[in-house]
């Protein structure tokens, strides 16, 4: 089996809970749990081994610029004495970060930030729950490029409550003018257990049309290509060079190491997920050794599909003759009829053996896969 080149960090804390987060996430004051679960993860980390040749760390959330500069480069540092990844990203919120944090970031060698923007307009901002201003944004980026780290990524989310197309494409202008080297845009998604989600549910929200949000997707798409951005996965855009390596090995299906609570790891042809409570995660892990909840075994089929899934999102698709050699299925052979279909629709094309799914294709992603399973 493949050796992980990458590794993924989870830090579960944030200030605030946004309310249309899903992610394993806890808000409020952490500072006095942080040290323990901090000496979990480094022990998680030890047992990796002394030194991992890694291409990419990604260290994300939770929001790990919550933690306390002191806690966060005890981490960056720990990070650094085993690797020396060719990228290293952590994800900020302009509303949590100091100099002391960008002190620290530097201090390890940390060269991409990924920061969750969402919208630069006030009552977007407050509507999706964050903590930062248009402002804050904008003094961050330039703090971080003042400090030496330029490869910066902006999220933003369209598709919001209440929001039309003028007002997320003055949201794609705003992050323009601070000439971001990438740029992620997410449809907003109704997770279960999200406020918004039972906001909609009891009838206090409404979601935006399918409409409006393929149009909001549109006409931001056109302005990034016009301003020299590539779309390399339906929701990402990238200047020359500035693909994040890290995505591009989970869209390619390789594996990767996952630390941390609520982590996911894909080792020696295992997915493996970690306990997700902090303080559960920490205890089992410095008691027991591990907080590995659930291990499932990956074989040709699951290989197969998941590559597909994962590839079909990007601009690069999928190598059908690769797939063949790594799983012994040959999609070829196997879904002929379907794949002459999703090219004779124009949904994809196929090249020298590689599938590519043209906009069309990418917005029914998921009923293309379904003969595939």
């Amino acid at each position: 089996m493949d050796t992980p080149r990458c590794l993924y960090v989870h830090v579960p804390y944030c200030e605030r809970k946004c309310p249309y987060c899903a992610f394993n996430s806890y808000a409020g004051s952490h500072r006095d749990e942080a040290e323990t679960y901090l000496d979990a993860l480094l022990a998680e980390l030890g047992a990796l081994g002394p030194a991992l040749q890694l291409e990419t760390i990604y260290v994300g959330g939770g929001t790990p610029t919550a933690l306390a500069p002191s806690a966060l480069a005890r981490l960056l540092d720990s990070l650094r004495r085993v690797a020396s990844p060719r990228e290293w990203t952590v994800e900020a919120n302009p509303g949590t970060v100091t100099p002391e944090h960008i002190r620290a970031l530097v201090a390890a060698g940390v060269n991409r930030i990924s920061m969750g923007v969402q919208s630069m307009a006030p009552d977007g901002l407050k509507r999706m729950g964050r903590i930062h201003t248009a402002d804050d944004v904008r003094d961050t980026v330039r703090a971080l490029r003042e400090s030496g780290i330029r490869n910066i990524n902006l999220d933003l989310i369209y598709g919001q409550p209440d929001q039309d197309v003028e007002a997320f494409v003055l949201d794609v202008e705003a992050v323009l003018d601070l000439q971001p080297d990438h740029l992620s845009l997410y449809a907003l998604q109704y997770e279960e257990g999200t406020a918004f989600t039972k906001a909609r549910d009891a009838g206090r929200l409404q979601e935006a049309s399918e409409d409006t949000v393929l149009a909001q997707f549109h006409a931001a798409q056109t302005r990034l290509v016009a301003a020299g951005f590539s779309q390399y996965e339906v929701s990402n855009f990238a200047r020359p060079g500035r693909r994040s390596l890290h995505n591009l090995n989970y869209w390619r299906n390789l594996p990767y190491y996952g630390i941390g609570a609520g982590a996911w790891g894909c080792v020696d042809g295992h997915r493996v997920l970690n306990e997700s409570e902090p303080r559960t995660y920490a205890r089992r892990v410095l008691e027991e050794g591990t907080a590995c909840v659930s291990k499932e075994e990956l074989g040709p089929q699951e290989t197969y599909l998941e590559t597909l899934a994962a590839g079909l999102r990007t601009a690069e698709g999928v190598d059908l003759k690769t797939l063949h050699e790594r799983t012994g299925l040959d999609a070829r052979v196997r879904h002929g009829d379907h794949l002459n279909m999703i090219v004779e629709r124009g949904l994809g094309a196929m090249s020298d053996g590689r599938l590519v799914l043209t906009t069309d294709g990418l917005w029914v992603l998921d009923e293309l896969l379904l003969p595939f399973a």
